[in-house]
């Protein structure tokens, strides 16, 4: 598996600097009225795709860490449940006469 990932990496790094050299063309950028300057077109979109990949990442991390608590939780009561039924396997039966 880590030669795939190796491949991807090496695929991604190729389209991207392609991407670089074909759109070397300065742009002005402008925040909020507020003129950041000139830079290559590749540079904000870069930083778009990082952003938006941080984002993705983060909100995993926060989808994850809830299931993982959940999944604890499901455990500890089906531990408890287990132990009950092992409890209740062990108690002897009463005649009723």
């Amino acid at each position: 598996m880590n030669w795939v990932n190796a491949v991807v990496v090496a695929l991604l790094t190729a389209v991207a600097t392609i991407f670089a050299m074909a759109n070397a063309g300065e742009v002005a950028i402008a925040f909020t009225g507020l003129g950041v300057g000139h830079s290559p077109l590749y540079v904000p979109v870069f930083v778009a795709f990082v952003l938006g990949y941080a984002g993705g990442v983060l909100s995993l991390a926060f989808s994850r860490n809830k299931h993982k608590k959940r999944i604890a939780e499901l455990e500890q009561e089906n531990a408890r449940l287990g132990s009950e039924v092992e409890n209740l396997r062990n108690i002897p039966l009463q005649d009723e006469l």
